[in-house]
């Protein structure tokens, strides 16, 4: 994921406006989808939502039934699952949790899953550190389509998990 940083070294400039006008876009590619998933008899929308917790998050996450956390066992990694939870909480949204590449780091997978508990976010799966991820994407397929194995099962058991809990 490649993250856009709008930045001016000083005020006054338009940033912000300029960034609130991107969040409208991020608004009105999902209100398309929306349309387009409708008119196909569609029962979900994914929305890839964008990294941190500025504007176009914000947007990503209006009218949503349910979130999906992605996140790695690494200090900053759990940081900011802790930053971006407590935007979604804002929200008062059903939040999920899928840990990826748990096995990098056990003891920062272990606290993760006790912050979950905590605040109450469903722990959808932990993922493995795999080559296949790579593997697939280079191939131009998703692991479910590359994969034949317990990657995809667990991606499978995932997607899942998450259906049972949108409301």
């Amino acid at each position: 994921m490649k993250e856009i940083v709008v930045i001016s070294g000083k005020g006054g400039t338009g940033k912000t406006s300029l960034t609130a006008s991107f969040a409208v876009l991020v608004a009105k590619v999902k209100n398309e989808a929306k349309e387009i998933a409708e008119d196909e008899f569609k029962d979900y929308v994914i929305v890839d939502g964008s990294p941190g917790v500025g504007c176009p998050v914000v947007s990503s996450l209006s009218g949503a039934k349910f979130v999906v956390l992605v996140t790695e066992p690494s200090v900053s990694g759990f940081h900011d699952l802790k930053r971006v939870y407590e935007l979604v909480k804002k929200f008062n949204i059903k939040t999920g949790c899928i840990i990826n590449k748990y096995d990098i780091n056990k003891k920062i997978t272990s606290e993760i899953k006790e912050y979950l508990i905590k605040e109450n976010i469903v722990h959808i799966s932990n993922l493995p550190y795999d080559e296949d991820f790579t593997k697939a994407m280079t191939n131009g397929q998703t692991i479910v389509e590359y994969s034949s194995g317990r990657l995809k099962e667990l991606v499978t058991d995932s997607w899942n998990t998450i259906l049972k809990n949108v409301s």
